[in-house]
């Protein structure tokens, strides 16, 4: 991997699409970026080799990416737009389940692995790790255990003692765990399925608040 610039140095997107159009446009330019990354390796994501991929002239991308690294901090906003979006269709879809099922699937979905998660990597990690600052983190944080407070909040039959506290404190569990396991890369003989370990905690978790409450 490529030394990365000191994050004062970082270049962010010079915008974020609204129109369907624009969102079209920065979609097919992110997917053409993840099957370069994935095929070809990250050393081999340029706006040059991107433009190529996806048919776009590179003025095109200079509208909204003027360089790689802007590339790779606007893939990993639409990353965290993605899951945000996600959990709340599922929270409409999945509100007729039992609370247990629709804990597992946010459990699933917040670790990326419902299927449906946009591409994101170990290399990914460690160049996110370069570029963004403490601020970007801690934004992160607070929108997706938001969501997770809110959503789970509604939830006619969540357990009595389940506060909004054990909510992100299992809402880091699982983020934390997810990074972690991108980071060190372990095997599965070394884990096991973490996934599903990850799910009968949190509902332990949960059912905890419930037998103390009692």
């Amino acid at each position: 991997m490529p030394p990365q610039p000191p994050k004062s140095a970082v270049h962010k997107p010079l915008k974020r699409p609204s129109q369907a159009r624009a969102r079209f446009t920065v979609q097919t330019i992110y997917d053409g970026m993840v099957r370069i990354w994935l095929r070809d390796g990250p050393d081999a994501v340029t706006t040059k080799a991107v433009a190529a991929e996806t048919g776009f002239a590179v003025g095109t991308l200079y509208d909204y990416f003027p360089n790689r690294t802007a590339l790779f901090s606007g893939y990993v906003r639409h990353c965290i737009d993605d899951l945000l979006r996600r959990l709340d269709e599922d929270a409409l879809a999945a509100r007729d389940l039992p609370w247990p099922e629709r804990l597992s699937r946010m459990v699933r979905m917040t670790c990326g692995a419902d299927g449906a998660a946009p591409c994101f990597d170990h290399a990914m990690l460690m160049i996110e790790h370069a570029i963004a600052e403490d601020k970007h983190h801690r934004r992160v944080y607070e929108e997706l255990s938001g969501a997770w407070v809110r959503i789970i909040q509604t939830w006619p039959d969540l357990p009595p003692g389940v506060d909004a506290r054990r909510i992100r404190a299992l809402f880091v569990t699982v983020l934390g765990t997810r990074r972690y396991v991108l980071l060190v890369e372990p095997t599965g003989p070394e884990i096991g399925d973490w996934v599903a370990g990850l799910e009968a905690i949190a509902c332990r978790m949960f059912d905890g608040g419930s037998s103390k409450a009692g």
